[in-house]
This record gives C-alpha cells, sequence and structure tokens, in this order.
C-alpha cells in the first residue's frame, strides 16, 4: 500500500518525557553517572566563594559535568551550548531536562549562563581545583586496587594542533641590542635638553594613528599570502594569535603545523593515567616534562612506587636514563 503522504509534522501538544528512558543502558554517559561522584567538588570550591555577597554560584557538581562533556566529545562552549538544548543525554548527565533549558525557573535547576563556565574554568585552574581533582581519581583508583604498590609505567606525549592558522605567523623584530655607553650618553643629552624639548620628545613617542582603510585591507591581504618557497623556524617566527603554540614535527615525513604537546603517565597493566601535562613543543619537552611528572608522583603517591618505564627512542637519551636510574627506576626504552 502506498505510504499517506503528509504535509506537516503536528506534533502532540503535551507531551510526557522520561529523560532517564532517552539514555541507553550501556551509555558512556549511565556508565559515568554511575561510577564517578561529584558531589566532593563542594568542598573544594567553597574557599573561592563568599557566603554572605554576590549572586549565588553555579552549582559546582554541573559545571564538572559540563566540562566533561565538552572534553568528552570534543566540544567547545559555544558548540555544547548549541547542542544541549536538544541533546537529551546530555542534559539528563548534568541533572537538567528539556523545561529547565527552555523555560527556566529560578526555584529549580537551570543551565548555567556559557560565560559563567568559562570564568569558572579560569578560576578553578588558577587556584588548583583541577589537580586536586586529578589526584582524588587517581587515590580512589590506588584505594580500589586498580593500580598496584609496584608500578611499571608507560610514557609518551601526543601533539595536539593548536586552534591558530599558519597564516598568523609573523616575523619577530628583535629590539635592538645598546650598549651601556651608548645608553650612558643618551641619557646625558636627555638631561640636558630643556623642559620644551623634552615635551616635544613626549609627543614623539604618542601611540600611531590607527591603520587607514587601505592600509588594514593591504594588511588582510598580506595574512593570505602564498607561503611556497618561504622558510619558518620558530627562531624567527611567532603566531600573532596563539604565541605558545610552535611549528613541530615528530618524523621527517610529517608537515610541520603550530602544536603544543601532551604527555602521560600511565600504569600500564591498568591503563590508568597517573599523571598528565600539557607543554609547549620541542625536541626536548617529552624528557622533560616526563620527569617533572615522575617526581610529581612520587610525592602526591606516596603509596605507590615506580619500578619501571616504558618509553620510546625519544627518551633514549645519556642524561635521561642517568636521572631514571638515580629515582630507581628502571628504563625499558628501544
Amino acid at each position: 500500500m502506498k505510504a499517506y503522504k503528509s504535509s506537516a509534522i503536528q506534533p502532540q501538544m503535551f507531551q510526557f518525557v522520561d529523560m532517564d528512558e532517552l539514555v541507553p543502558k550501556k551509555h558512556i554517559l549511565r556508565q559515568l553517572n554511575e561510577a564517578l561522584d561529584f558531589s566532593i567538588v563542594h568542598d573544594w570550591v567553597a574557599p573561592l566563594y563568599t557566603e554572605r555577597t554576590g549572586r549565588p554560584a553555579a552549582d559546582p557538581e554541573r559545571m564538572v559535568r559540563l566540562m566533561l562533556l565538552s572534553y568528552l566529545f570534543n566540544h567547545s562552549e559555544r558548540e555544547l551550548y548549541q547542542l544541549l538544548p536538544m541533546h537529551g543525554g546530555y542534559l539528563w548527565f548534568c541533572g537538567l531536562d528539556f523545561e529547565s533549558v527552555l523555560r527556566p525557573d529560578p526555584s529549580r535547576p537551570s543551565l548555567p549562563d556559557r560565560t559563567t563556565l568559562v570564568k569558572t574554568r579560569k578560576l578553578w585552574r588558577k587556584h588548583g581545583i583541577f589537580d586536586t581533582l586529578m589526584k582524588h581519581v587517581v587515590d580512589q583508583c590506588i584505594a580500589a586496587g586498580l593500580v598496584q604498590p609496584d608500578v611499571d609505567a608507560g610514557v609518551d606525549g601526543s601533539q595536539v594542533r593548536a586552534n591558530a592558522s599558519i597564516h598568523s605567523l609573523k616575523e619577530i623584530t628583535l629590539a635592538p641590542v645598546e650598549s651601556i655607553e651608548d645608553y650612558l650618553a643618551r641619557m646625558a643629552r636627555q638631561d640636558e635638553q630643556p623642559e620644551g624639548d623634552a615635551a616635544d620628545s613626549d609627543d614623539d613617542r604618542r601611540p600611531p594613528a590607527p591603520p587607514t582603510r587601505t592600509e588594514r585591507r593591504l594588511e588582510d591581504e598580506a595574512t593570505h599570502e602564498d607561503f611556497h618557497g618561504k622558510t619558518f623556524s620558530n627562531k624567527t617566527h611567532r603566531s600573532v594569535t596563539d604565541p605558545d603554540a610552535r611549528l613541530y614535527k615528530k618524523s621527517n615525513g610529517q608537515e610541520a603545523h603550530l602544536r603544543y604537546l601532551v604527555h602521560h603517565v600511565t600504569d600500564v597493566k591498568s591503563g590508568v593515567i597517573l599523571a598528565t601535562q600539557a607543554s609547549i613543543a620541542s625536541g626536548t619537552a617529552e624528557r622533560e616534562t616526563s620527569l617533572q611528572q615522575l617526581a610529581a608522583i612520587r610525592f602526591a603517591h606516596p603509596q605507590i612506587r615506580i619500578r619501571t618505564l616504558s618509553a620510546d627512542k625519544a627518551y633514549g637519551t645519556t642524561d635521561y636514563l642517568r636521572s631514571l636510574f638515580e629515582q630507581g627506576i628502571i628504563p625499558l626504552v628501544s
């Protein structure tokens, strides 16, 4: 029988939606919701807020869940807030429903503003809340027996593309080096000038006038110039939009891009990440950061001891291996 052609979709005026039924039984969000307890974050962030003045702070447990959603599914804050009103699973994981997003009520849990999420993340990072959270998770894994007292660890660094275009690279202009004799002579000449001349020289140092429309157009065209045949280096160029990003590649056949490095020290047997850290990309960053992480693990989790450390050949330098032996760690490096 031929299907009936519907001119428009007419939804029911009143619908009852059970948010719990929208999330499959084996979905990762349901598994995380059953395994993780975020309530302890209330005690950690309590000293950062006052009880008498200002607006009520957003629920810190809900903020952690929003940040976790952004991390797990690789969403920016803007993209996450665009998806939340139409994603029942995300709302359920945050303890919300469709009504709380479409028609927020001060007497019921509601979705915090996107700018609040950004400011909260910066505040918590400044006061080490995320470091405390990482340590707490590892301690729970140790208490549960997932991480044994003698640990066989592995270390590696992963490349992360920076959110910056290759067109943002600009040549570094170094300030001219002035000798002490030239500096003293220049100071003596300024001291001999009359006050009127000094005022005129101050006027010469006023900030330049804003660029004209033609100058802005020429600058925009220059940012999209053809870079073929030109040589770029971290010694000569920096990104104007992300100055910490560096041109980096791990192999000769790989194309260099603006990147960062993310370093993990992992328990090989259980797969639990014991330490994680981001750094500026360089040829020595993997070895330098891993030594810092090993020292931090020794002080943060004294109940475990790293016995062996597996790494690739990039870690096989004499100084790095000597540092591992001095810490009583057996290196397993090809």
